[in-house]
């Protein structure tokens, strides 16, 4: 990687985890999701209500369960074949590598502790002694991963265009558009396809590192499309 790129900012679900919305699995594994959680994100997609409306529905679900059977439920979602390496890759190299995500920090302040990140965001289930309050906190909005970077450049002193962005979904062109480089990986539609860089094809996130703006001092190649 050349020296103009200093980081590499990831979406989480579906990127860095296998799971592709951590917020549903958590209603698929309570079983919600069916004729419930599934009619607000309906709602949401076609515009009947916002996306905090949206976030504050889905988190009504859980108010009164304990903290402890929800974090049990994400300390079981596993990390996408190459997490580990990728980013041991990347910090030997000298880069920050972040998570910007509007999933859950439930899931996200885990995947930091295991990955050893710079810096991670996410959207934050509110509880009080042991147990969820049926509120949340927005850190991330859906469309708006923008800010994010802002937060991100603004902390370690690094311009956008000396970002990378990773992800996978719609909800990710706005991370893409507002870096320098962006990789769409297993695109699940055609808006976060179109609108990154490069587009990676692959189970095992190492395989980034050949769609990556590869320096000769790396041993890598140009960027694929």
């Amino acid at each position: 990687m050349s020296r103009s790129h200093r980081a590499v900012l990831f979406d989480l679900d579906g990127t860095l985890t296998t799971v592709p919305s951590f917020w549903q699995h958590l209603h698929e594994t309570l079983e919600q999701w069916h004729g419930h959680a599934d009619d607000y994100q309906e709602q949401f997609l076609r515009g009947a209500i916002d996306y905090n409306t949206f976030c504050r529905l889905d988190a009504g679900h859980w108010k009164g369960r304990r903290v402890a059977e929800l974090k049990k439920i994400a300390d079981a979602v596993e990390l996408r074949p190459g997490a580990r390496e990728i980013r041991g890759f990347l910090r030997d190299h000298g880069l920050k590598v972040g998570v910007i995500s509007t999933g859950l920090t439930l899931l996200a302040e885990r995947v930091h502790r295991q990955l050893d990140l710079d810096f991670t965001i996410a959207n934050r289930l509110v509880a009080r002694g042991g147990c969820f309050t049926g509120e949340v906190k927005i850190n991330v909005e859906h469309g708006r991963k923008e800010d994010a970077v802002g937060l991100f450049c603004h902390q370690f002193g690094i311009p956008p265009k000396q970002v990378i962005g990773v992800g996978d979904s719609e909800g990710d062109v706005s991370l893409f558009r507002a870096v320098g480089f962006s990789v769409a990986l297993n695109p699940r539609d055609p808006e976060s396809e179109k609108a990154a860089t490069v587009v990676c094809r692959s189970a095992n996130l190492m395989d980034l590192l050949l769609h990556f703006p590869l320096g000769p001092e790396m041993g890598g190649g140009g960027a694929i499309h």
